[in-house]
């Protein structure tokens, strides 16, 4: 068996960090022993196949070899189940990613022609198109089930027509039909433009009608409500600071659960007492100034919460597996639904009550301060006031005071109407 010691270099070298990061996430010794000898079989494994550095191509043909999958952890005997748990930790940390909380339960294979193409368009999509990883992992998803949609019905790409298209888009699986149409339409143009198909099938997916958004009444919440929100959470723990500190961005700032994720130290000016950053959904810039509650919840939450050797990001997990990572935006949801769960706030249940519904409580408080939109866009970040216009349904006594006065009218069916309803 191949030691150590005569390991390739770069291998060892990544093996040997990637145990250091499972000691300093605070992994039992049995889970580092047993992540490390996988890692010794997989460094043996890549010296015999003349593979001199750990890579994703490398670290999933292995697992393919041993385990025969790389996801569905679900339907593997308990060795290979561990094997797999190892390698996929050992990929996060190749990539610096945050370690995932589990394995896939579900296995994501291309059956059909697409499983040669879909990382090149999704590599595309990143370098030219510019999509967000988020972006591109759902298109990912999408193909992969239209892909097995394909292969169910034993077709392939060029049996492709509009009716199967839309057999497609109309099956359960899809709740989205206008991303799941953009998506296939891109990837069939794709394959066309680069010459892999003859055919461009793109024409083959039809667009969605336009629809009028709903004129829904966004939730808002007083100042009294937002008040009692940020009361009821425990400051006592450190996950209560940290929770504290994220509501009160959303309260106060109106900030998006994107940017509150993403806010570090260095978008802080301490001596000039602001906050600057360009946002994540729009890469508008943004300033805020240092209101003297955030800027102590944001000291009380470093010197007394967060957890330490971590990097600039503010608001971090605390959780075992996670500890020091980046949150998810769907955590950033639970963390308020959490606080308002704990609140006094009356029929909040019925409400939309995540990190949005606090945003646009922010712009209703403004307005009925009597402050103008063009200030209110300033601190919403919004890039022109056309964007805040949709806060104009929050203002209702102001809406009222543009109501017009009914008529009186001598129409037979108006005055047999106003009879009918006495």
């Amino acid at each position: 068996m191949l030691n150590m010691k005569t390991m390739p270099k770069k291998i060892k070298k990544v093996i040997d960090e990637f145990q250091f990061e499972l000691f300093d996430m605070g992994y039992s010794q049995d889970f580092r022993w047993t992540f490390g000898k996988v890692c010794r079989l997989f460094g043996e494994w890549a010296y015999y196949q003349s593979i001199d550095r750990v890579s994703e191509e490398s670290i999933r043909a292995y697992s393919l070899e041993k385990t025969g999958c790389w996801e569905a952890a679900i339907n593997l005997p308990g060795k290979d189940r561990i094997t797999l748990r190892a390698l996929r930790l050992l990929n996060n940390f190749l990539k610096g990613e945050p370690f995932e909380g589990r394995t896939p339960l579900k296995e994501h294979r291309f059956y059909t022609i697409l499983k040669d193409h879909v990382h090149p368009y999704l590599r595309w999509c990143e370098e030219e198109k510019g999509y967000r990883p988020t972006t591109i992992q759902n298109k990912y998803w999408i193909l992969c089930r239209y892909d097995n949609f394909l292969h169910d019905k034993m077709l392939d790409l060029k049996n492709v027509t509009i009716e199967l298209n839309e057999e497609f888009f109309a099956s359960d699986a899809c709740g989205h039909r206008t991303s799941y149409k953009s998506t296939v339409r891109e990837m069939l143009q794709y394959l066309f433009d680069f010459s892999i198909l003859d055919k461009d099938l793109s024409i083959y997916v039809l667009k969605e009608p336009k629809r009028s958004k709903r004129l829904e009444i966004p939730t808002t919440y007083t100042t009294e409500e937002i008040k009692s929100l940020l009361g009821a959470i425990d400051r006592s723990t450190s996950k209560g600071k940290r929770d504290y500190l994220v509501v009160l961005l959303a309260a106060e700032y109106g900030m998006r659960a994107s940017d509150i994720v993403r806010l570090s130290l260095k978008h802080i000016d301490w001596e000039r007492n602001t906050v600057s950053f360009s946002q994540y959904k729009t890469d508008v810039p943004v300033q805020y100034p240092l209101l003297s509650s955030v800027g102590n919840a944001i000291i009380d939450y470093l010197r007394h919460g967060r957890p330490t050797e971590v990097d600039d990001v503010i608001i971090i997990s605390h959780d075992h597996v996670t500890r020091g990572k980046l949150l998810s935006t769907p955590t950033i949801h639970s963390i308020v639904t959490a606080a308002f769960r704990r609140s006094q706030i009356q029929g909040w249940q019925k409400k939309k009550h995540g990190p949005h519904s606090l945003r646009f409580s922010l712009a209703s408080n403004m307005l009925k301060q009597g402050i103008g939109f063009q200030v209110i866009s300033t601190a919403l970040g919004h890039s022109s006031t056309e964007s805040t216009k949709t806060y104009v349904k929050i203002d209702i006594d102001r809406l009222r005071e543009c109501s017009l006065p009914v008529p009186n009218l001598n129409s037979y069916w108006y005055t047999e109407g106003k009879e009918d309803a006495k």
